[in-house]
């Protein structure tokens, strides 16, 4: 009868234990594993976001009690309905987000969770000058996975040193001996396609006016802190009026597009090829000689308050997690971004011709063109106008820029007609 009392007991307790474990929910068993929905746009054959897909399958593979689950949307339709979805408080679990401006709606409304606590897994590795494109108001939001540079200088190394320089200019003033001596000689210096009127403002004055104005004044200009007539803003549009005077571009510049300019670049009929990160592809495949191609950062410009080591770019492929997430999901989704962001998906990415924002150790088999365009993002990265300003007041610098080159409008005039259209935004 003991032994019978015992064994009913022992039931039980383990009946009892069962039950309390069933009604905690999955994430608290052993056995049990805690899904992950993940948003994101990874639709097309890209290979970032086949590089992306490989670590989420590495993940999975490495962990038996956490399983990511990839929910793919298209882009065109991906961030209507991420808002959609955050307007009824319905976010995933976890979810790509982008920077700047299209971050802070989340972030203020208290739909992404912080990642301050694990922020320091990355100290060392991404310099804080790139973290801060997924910050808001100081708070960490997300991780950065790769950066799109607007401002590299791309030129055919014998070019300049025909022209007598042994290294690229590092000063404005330098720079303006290379296209005088290029002239000279009969070369055309810079080749550009403006007939879409971004590239001037999106290639060139992101980092012009950031040497000149320093950083934090596109944003103070858009709240109304500072105004876009402030004379380091207009001494950055005069750079461009200099350069159309001195015959820098070609006669042609505001009616071929892009793409013409940099063919016209590749096949060596011009000097220099100003471009962002994407051209990188596409002038490695099309030149004769790849080590004949050097790139530089914008020079410095004297009395210029920015930092001369930034260059123009936007961060992207960052995942933000939902507030919502309970405190297993939470250190499960956690461990997944250390995993995620690691030195793996870099060395992936840089492989696939796509700069990260970490310094990552690289072979020989990468282009020393890459590597480079890589090594300036370390110097921390400058707004990029037409990621930051109305598209109401990128239009205007757009177009003004363009008449700038024509002589149609001042640099002052530029700078007042996008004051009276920040102050009507404001």
């Amino acid at each position: 009868m003991k032994k019978l009392s015992i064994l009913l007991v022992g039931i039980i307790t383990v009946l009892t234990l069962a039950a309390c474990n069933g009604g905690e929910g999955e994430t608290t068993s052993g056995s049990d594993v805690i899904e992950l929905t993940l948003w994101n746009d990874w639709t097309e054959d890209r290979p970032e976001n086949t590089a992306y897909k490989k670590m989420v399958e590495k993940f999975n593979d490495k962990h038996d009690d956490i399983e990511v689950v990839i929910e793919a949307i298209p882009h065109d339709q991906y961030e209507t309905k991420l808002r959609t979805q955050a307007a009824g408080n319905q976010l995933p679990d976890m979810f790509r987000v982008w920077p700047g401006a299209r971050l802070a709606p989340l972030a203020k409304g208290g739909a992404t969770l912080s990642l301050d606590s694990i922020k320091d897994n990355w100290e060392g590795e991404i310099p804080e000058g790139i973290m801060k494109d997924y910050q808001y108001d100081g708070v960490q939001y997300a991780i950065p996975g790769n950066i799109s540079e607007t401002s590299l200088i791309f030129y055919h190394k014998d070019m300049v040193e025909a022209a007598g320089f042994e290294e690229f200019p590092k000063t404005y003033e330098e720079l303006k001996s290379l296209i005088t001596a290029l002239n000279e000689d009969g070369k055309t210096p810079i080749s550009l396609g403006n007939k879409a009127i971004w590239p001037l403002q999106s290639v060139y004055i992101s980092t012009i006016a950031d040497r000149f104005t320093g950083s934090d004044f596109l944003p103070n200009a858009i709240s109304g802190e500072a105004s876009f007539e402030n004379e380091q803003f207009i001494n950055s549009m005069k750079v461009i009026e200099e350069l159309a005077t001195m015959k820098a571009f070609n006669g042609d510049m505001n009616t071929i597009d892009e793409a013409q300019a940099r063919s016209e670049f590749n096949a060596g009929n011009a000097a220099m090829h100003f471009a962002g990160s994407w051209a990188i592809g596409p002038v490695l495949d099309s030149v004769e000689n790849v080590d004949n191609i050097g790139v530089a950062p914008f020079p410095s410009f004297e009395g210029g308050d920015g930092d001369p080591a930034k260059i123009a770019g936007v961060a992207g492929g960052g995942i933000a997690l939902n507030s919502d997430l309970s405190k297993e999901e939470q250190e499960a989704a956690l461990e997944f971004l250390k995993f995620f962001y690691s030195d793996d998906m870099y060395q992936q990415l840089v492989k696939a011709n796509i700069i990260v924002p970490a310094d990552v150790k690289m072979g020989e088999d990468i282009p020393q063109v890459f590597q480079e365009a890589n090594k300036l993002a370390q110097g921390g990265l400058a707004p990029v106008y037409d990621a930051t300003l109305s598209p109401e007041l990128t239009d205007i610098i757009n177009n003004g820029l363009q008449a700038i080159t024509l002589g149609d409008k001042t640099p002052e005039e530029v700078a007042k007609d996008m004051q009276e259209q920040a102050e009507k935004e404001q």
